[in-house]
């Protein structure tokens, strides 16, 4: 009898799974060879192949690859191969929200996000009440150090330094005054993680915070009545992004230019868009989008992000779904969104009519640098392999996670 030899690794290839098994999630990247792809680069979309070992992209071009053994090989079938998403603003997802202080739910909402292609994210902790929010700070933080939960690498503070005329669906009565001590407070329990701080320039003492502060964490101005004027003070100061551009702050005016001009004009501010067609119509992020260097989609997602509609309570508020739009029980205020980022982009482009390596780069390399994130967000020599495989409508349909620092 004759007995055939063992196929070389290098021809061993692996098929994506049929739509209806969902997205794979596969969080061991390292050595991989991607063939019939059509990879997402910054300035294009091109057909090509990629190669990663170690958690790390190796090479990478265009058409079918130089010869090679050694890799397990898989057939993209002429789908989109992008970096993997990253979301600056996600408040929860997979029926979980991520600041009830609960760690359970901070993981179960961060992979319900990885499995469909954000494979980096800050989680938000909305303004709630002191004793609260730093508990809900502590299992954000444990969470993004527990190897568990790879995608989740810091935090977001939603508050509680908020205009309470723009508050939205924050809790009113956990507002406060910009405060040294709470902020070292929150500070501390990140204790070295990424941290976003979203604040109201306006409030006293507002730019005083920004100004000692800004070396700490990245300030976002939002949820505020700030004059243009006190936009620009506050970038002087050192904030550096807006949350959610044009919700929870005055409306674009040709005399009173506000937060919105401010962020669209201002160079050294980087400014969020919820992609999820509900919180900003698609001419508003084609407009908003400029040139594709410091707009960034978010999620803004909410627990419900995942689920059907119905009435769900989480943490300390009920919230109506209808038609997949999340409003606070009984009032017509949105309360997040219950997209996934995938989601965001493929309204990006579909609705808004941008190219496609121009929304992926809003969803990846634009966020990763705005908290510093180094090697991710772009395809590239030396860039971590986190990958993700869309489909043509820009469906997840795999998600591709290194197993590196």
């Amino acid at each position: 009898m004759t007995t055939r030899p063992p196929t070389p690794a290098a021809t061993t290839t692996a098929r994506l799974p049929d739509a209806a098994a969902g997205p794979l999630l596969d969080t061991a990247a390292a050595g991989r060879l991607f063939v019939n792809a059509r990879l997402v680069l910054a300035d294009r979309v091109e057909r090509g192949w990629l190669r990663t070992d170690a958690g790390r992209i190796t090479a990478l071009g265009p058409g079918d690859p130089p010869p090679a053994e050694g890799a397990p090989t898989v057939d993209v079938a002429g789908r989109y191969l992008a970096p993997g998403l990253v979301d600056l603003h996600c408040h929860g997802g997979g029926g979980a929200a991520i600041y009830t202080g609960d760690p359970a739910d901070v993981r179960t909402a961060a992979l319900a996000h990885l499995r469909r292609g954000t494979t980096a994210m800050l989680g938000s902790v909305s303004a709630i009440e002191q004793d609260l929010m730093r508990a809900a700070a502590r299992a954000v933080c444990d969470a993004a150090r527990d190897p568990g939960v790879p995608n989740l690498l810091g935090v977001h503070f939603e508050g509680p330094f908020l205009a309470p005329a723009r508050r939205g669906a924050q809790t009113g009565s956990a507002l406060r005054r910009p405060d040294r001590r709470i902020l070292e407070d929150l500070l501390e329990i990140a204790a070295g993680l990424p941290v976003v701080m979203t604040i109201a320039p306006e409030l006293p003492g507002a730019i005083e915070l920004i100004a000692a502060y800004s070396g700490d964490c990245v300030f976002a101005i939002g949820h505020t009545d700030a004059t243009y004027d006190q936009v620009r003070a506050a970038a002087d100061a050192g904030a550096r992004h807006v949350t959610h551009l044009f919700n929870a702050m005055p409306p674009l005016g040709h005399r009173s230019p506000g937060p919105v001009a401010a962020a669209l004009t201002d160079p050294r501010l980087t400014y969020e868009l919820i992609g999820d067609g509900r919180h900003l119509l698609a001419p508003v992020v084609t407009m908003a989008a400029g040139d594709g260097t410091r707009a960034v989609l978010v999620t803004d997602a909410m627990a419900a992000a995942g689920l059907g509609d119905g009435r769900y309570t989480f943490a300390d508020r009920t919230v109506d779904v209808l038609d997949g739009t999340a409003r606070l029980a009984g009032t017509d205020r949105l309360a997040g969104s219950t997209a996934f980022l995938t989601d965001c982009v493929r309204f990006a482009v579909t609705a808004a009519g941008l190219p496609v390596h121009t929304v992926l780069r809003l969803a990846t390399a634009n966020p990763a640098a705005v908290i510093g994130l180094t090697g991710r967000g772009a395809l590239g020599p030396g860039g971590r392999a986190d990958l993700v495989i869309l489909d043509d409508d820009l469906n997840p349909q795999a998600t591709y996670l290194a197993e590196t620092g």
